[in-house]
């Protein structure tokens, strides 16, 4: 028998490769955080936030037109600042990509990329949703990066949750309940599938920049993400409801519908986050450095995703405060601390609206509990 003290450790390049896993220094250094000063500042803001957030809503405030919106958008704001200079920032520095920033380069691809998404948005509208998959499936092919059957499984089970939640996703009007849920579960593993794939060529998932934490830390990891995105949401799940963000949300009628919120959860960060901003910044980081690439590709999405969430006109103001209010928020969140906390994040905000309309729309609710 062979003494195992003595037995030879594989080294790194002996090893299978794992996109996802990630270094004892990099998971260090994600753990560190900002410091206590940090932590404490986003922690003050987030109870005083919600303790205000309750009472308002206690006392039946939930329109955009009340004594408490602004406020309520001012606290958001505060919130938001909090929790971005709280989050600890990635490693990058070890990631390929230019070492200098071409100005006028970066300038004129970031603008028409701009422009591009812009264009997308007012000539094709919703139906650009239908294309994606297919985008997907094209980087798939051209990334050429092998798929581990855990990755498969995975994105599997994340598609058909959203696919099932998505037949009853009432306020869907343009297409059959059928055809939406289908079309999430073609969005989501595509989706995931495409968008990790261009994340480990780029060496951003071996740096920790956008990781699943399920395939790189486990099961216990990835609920325990989740878990953190609904407690560090709950303030912008108030507030959305303080804006009159449920007063719309008429097709919720019975108890179970809330949980619908899991559909656009997992979707949309499928799609909108880990599909769509690697391809963003694998075009812009030719003329920039990584970090300021990432962030260009982060900064250009998010407006333009809440673009997608507003009527369709140049609503300027509605994009600035869903953009910054909401989605960067959410977008930091999966860039910086993982999939599951972006998509507990973005579940918990949806699921307290649905709540709230669902408690408005049948009377239980409305002119305040105090």
């Amino acid at each position: 028998m062979s003494d195992a003290r003595t037995a030879p450790v594989p080294s790194r390049r002996d090893r299978p490769y794992d996109p996802h896993h990630v270094s004892g220094k990099e998971a260090g250094a994600r753990a560190g955080g900002r410091g206590p000063r940090r932590s404490i500042i986003f922690l003050f803001l987030w109870l005083v936030t919600t303790l205000w957030s309750v009472w308002q809503l206690l006392q039946g405030q939930h329109g955009f037109d009340t004594p408490a919106a602004l406020p309520a958008l001012l606290a958001l704001l505060a919130c938001t600042m909090g929790l971005l200079w709280w989050l600890p920032g990635p490693v990058v520095e070890a990631v390929p990509g230019s070492h200098r920033t071409g100005r006028v380069r970066f300038l004129v691809l970031a603008l028409a990329g701009v422009i591009g998404l812009v264009l997308l948005r007012l000539l094709v509208g919703r139906p650009l949703l239908f294309a994606l998959p297919g985008l997907a499936l094209l980087v798939l092919a051209a990334a050429r990066v092998p798929l581990r059957r855990q990755q498969l499984l995975y994105a599997l089970g994340l598609a058909l949750l959203a696919g099932v939640a998505g037949l009853g996703a009432g306020w869907i009007s343009f297409v059959s309940p059928t055809v939406w849920a289908s079309l999430q579960v073609t969005l989501v593993l595509t989706g995931l599938l495409a968008g990790w794939g261009v994340l480990a060529r780029t060496g951003l998932l071996r740096a920790g920049v956008g990781r699943s934490r399920f395939l790189s830390e486990g099961a216990a990891s990835a609920a325990s993400g989740f878990a953190l995105g609904i407690v560090l949401g709950t303030p912008w799940a108030l507030g959305n409801v303080l804006l009159g963000a449920a007063n719309e949300e008429q097709w919720v009628q019975a108890w179970w519908q809330p949980l619908i919120a899991v559909q656009p959860g997992i979707a949309e960060e499928a799609w909108g986050r880990v599909l769509l901003v690697p391809l963003l910044f694998l075009m812009l980081r030719r003329t920039a450095r990584v970090r300021i690439a990432l962030h260009a590709a982060v900064l250009i999405l998010a407006y333009w995703f809440a673009y997608l969430h507003t009527s369709g006109s140049f609503d300027a103001i509605s994009t600035l405060l869903i953009g910054t209010l909401y989605v960067l928020p959410i977008t930091y969140l999966w860039l910086r601390q993982g999939l599951e906390v972006a998509i507990g994040f973005h579940f918990w905000i949806d699921l307290v609206k649905f709540a709230a309309a669902y408690l408005l729309n049948t009377g239980l609710w409305g002119a305040g509990l105090l």
